[in-house]
């Protein structure tokens, strides 16, 4: 399957602004060290070990990927097997660009993308997916939480399952700031979001966006509760004391692409992982 560009009109007027700022760092992203994509190119893996883990064996399934940025995971979970992987990512730059990394893997002919705000999927996209599957740094971009879990059961097949492997939002409550860990950001949902300065971006220090974003906090309560009340189930729940990146300074790696807080340090939840179905 292949659909050409369907961006439209955006859920919220912040999303808009946050594709601006997506639609900025995607070529940067791109060519980060963080993204190693001459790495990925080679073969090496774009799912760390939590991913895997949850994601299972994805042989012969289709598969959904929402805000899959510019496609290395979606890719991925392709190589490994999948018969249908479908991206979402409302950046068309993203979009482009996994496109272009699809023919260059050699799995164009079992990979899709969509250019599409997550929110209103349902309105280009009426298939059924074994999988549905979003990870790391998502819940964060969306100004209605209740409507996502809507297009998750929409997208998910009877016998399918959700999972989505988070940045933990008591980890979001905080920034590096003056050499230290400091407390920020509230814990629950504000509605009209927060306004988030340009700050070196995550994937390149030394870059700083030209543009702001807004951003929304969603506690677990949130996460579970509207899952419940779109028709599913949660089956599994962990949380985790590491992270796929380092948003604190004083982070050490422990094992492939995965910090935690140094020894000393009080531990808090970084990464929590939720698998759902009806």
């Amino acid at each position: 399957m292949h659909l050409e560009n369907t961006g439209g009109p955006l859920a919220h007027p912040g999303h808009e602004l946050n594709r601006i700022w997506w639609d900025e760092v995607t070529p940067v992203h791109a060519g980060s060290e963080f993204y190693d994509m001459d790495g990925f190119l080679k073969g090496k893996t774009a799912l760390d070990r939590l991913e895997l883990d949850w994601l299972g064996d994805v042989a012969g399934k289709r598969v959904l990927h929402l805000q899959c940025h510019f496609g290395k995971s979606t890719i991925d979970i392709a190589r490994r097997g999948a018969a249908q992987v479908v991206g979402v990512d409302f950046s068309p730059v993203a979009i482009k660009t996994a496109r272009d990394l699809a023919v260059k893997t050699g799995v164009a002919d079992r990979v899709s993308f969509i250019e599409s705000d997550v929110l209103k999927l349902d309105s280009v996209l009426s298939e059924k997916f074994d999988i549905v599957f979003t990870s790391y740094g998502v819940l964060t971009w969306l100004s209605n939480l209740h409507r996502w879990a809507e297009i998750v059961a929409k997208m998910l097949s009877s016998n399918g399952k959700f999972v989505i492997v988070e940045c933990h939002p008591t980890m979001m409550m905080f920034e590096w700031k003056n050499g230290k860990i400091e407390h920020k950001f509230g814990y629950f949902h504000c509605e009209e979001g927060i306004v988030i300065p340009p700050m070196p971006d995550y994937a390149d220090r030394n870059y700083t966006p030209v543009n702001e974003t807004r951003e929304w906090q969603w506690s677990l309560a949130d996460v579970f509760r509207v899952l419940t009340k779109a028709g599913l189930r949660v089956t599994q729940f962990e949380e985790y004391p590491t992270c796929c990146f380092a948003p604190f300074q004083n982070m050490i790696e422990c094992g492939d692409d995965l910090y935690r807080l140094p020894d000393g340090e009080p531990s808090m939840p970084m990464t929590f992982a939720m698998e759902a179905r009806f």
